[in-house]
């Protein structure tokens, strides 16, 4: 400790005691000030800041303990050094200086070794726990301005998500609107397309009405995908979850199927009996399950068979659906039915067919698993009993 900056002052009302304990202090450089009675301390005090007292406990007037006493009702010093100066050694005296605030006494006669580790333990003491103040006013002023910041991101954060949902729900509506009001010139077109098949007798006409009876049907399939994607990926579309036969979601995709199952004659071979049951919207399962049924009606060579099945697994149902079809790439296995999000990429209805199939199993809280065979493929979708 650099003693030069430390400031003491010693009340005594002996001149000698003064003296000698001043010459004794100013030796090892502290700055030194006199009071001869507790009333010249008390003003002492309150005009300049000590580092340490040294008070003297037998005074006329205002003892050591009336002084000390005083100075502890001032908050400002509530924690300034007092080391009392005392020729009383009884526990008594002793314990009662310590009580009203004393952090150290010396007895007089005084020894001057003991009086210099006394005054600069003390003095050490007070530069601690100054610092440790000090970093703890620094620590709460960090918090404080950690936590305005953290406030203020959280209201920013907030904001956007407002806006973001805002956005969502413009985005959600729009989609919706977009895809029910173009569903009402699309059947009127595809209304009339059939017509126009009927009637026109002109080759090439023939194959145009074709080609645009494909693209039509295309538009159409897009514009309901989209609405039934943005609704289950908004969670804004309700499920109507309830214990269901599978055999019946089966038969019902089947009926569904009949003309797609002639036109590319394949058989289906269902070995669900009716005893299996699932929780689910029938709805829904059913259009998951004719989007993968269909697609592998289209993918397998006529006259094969597409094999469904289904196996007990703890909690849930194994559905598998096997077909004869081409292999598929590494990369459409791996991508996992998602649909990247590429400018570039033109999206195939299959792609966008089995993507909504993962969606819809997904929110039945299951999954779908695609695998090659050695012959053909298979789809497993796993769903709650």
């Amino acid at each position: 400790m650099e003693n030069n900056k430390s400031s003491i002052l010693i009340v005594d009302d002996t001149p000698k005691n003064l003296q000698v304990l001043g010459n004794t202090l100013k030796l090892k450089n502290y700055k030194v000030e006199f009071a001869i009675n507790g009333f010249k301390a008390l003003e002492w005090i309150e005009k300049q800041d000590f580092d340490l007292v040294l008070l003297d406990v037998m005074m006329p007037e205002m003892d050591g303990y009336e002084v000390c006493q005083k100075i502890r009702e001032n908050n400002k010093h509530i924690n300034l050094p007092i080391i009392f100066l005392t020729a009383k050694t009884d526990s008594e005296s002793i314990v009662n200086g310590f009580k009203i605030g004393a952090q150290d006494y010396i007895t007089k006669p005084f020894n001057t070794a003991e009086l210099l580790v006394r005054v600069e333990t003390q003095l050490e003491l007070k530069s601690s726990r100054e610092k440790l103040e000090s970093v703890n006013k620094w620590l709460e002023d960090e918090v404080k301005k950690r936590t305005h910041e953290i406030e203020e991101a959280n209201t920013k954060l907030e904001s956007a998500n407002k806006e973001l949902t805002v956005l969502d729900q413009a985005k959600t509506d729009f989609l919706s609107i977009i895809s029910n009001e173009m569903r009402t010139p699309l059947n009127g077109i595809l209304g009339t397309l059939h017509i126009l098949k009927d009637q026109v007798d002109s080759k090439d006409l023939v194959n145009l009405v074709s080609v645009l009876d494909d693209s039509v049907n295309k538009l159409e399939k897009f514009s309901s995908y989209a609405l039934q994607v943005t609704s289950l990926k908004t969670k804004k579309v309700n499920l109507k979850k309830e214990s269901l036969k599978l055999s019946s979601i089966i038969e019902s995709c089947i009926i569904q199927l009949t003309g797609s199952i002639k036109k590319h004659k394949v058989r289906i071979n269902s070995q669900i009996d009716d005893s299996t049951q699932i929780v689910g919207d029938h709805e829904m399962l059913v259009k998951a399950f004719s989007n993968i049924i269909e697609n592998s009606l289209i993918r397998s060579e006529p006259e094969s068979t597409i094999e469904i099945d289904c196996d007990n697994l703890g909690e849930k149902q194994l559905i598998t659906i096997s077909d004869k079809g081409e292999a598929f790439s590494d990369e459409i296995i791996n991508q996992n039915f998602e649909v990247k999000n590429e400018e570039t990429q033109s999206y195939d209805t299959v792609a966008l067919d089995y993507n909504l199939v993962k969606l819809i199993i997904e929110a039945h809280d299951g999954k779908i698993e695609l695998k090659n065979l050695v012959e053909g493929n298979s789809f497993t979708i796993h769903l709650n009993k």
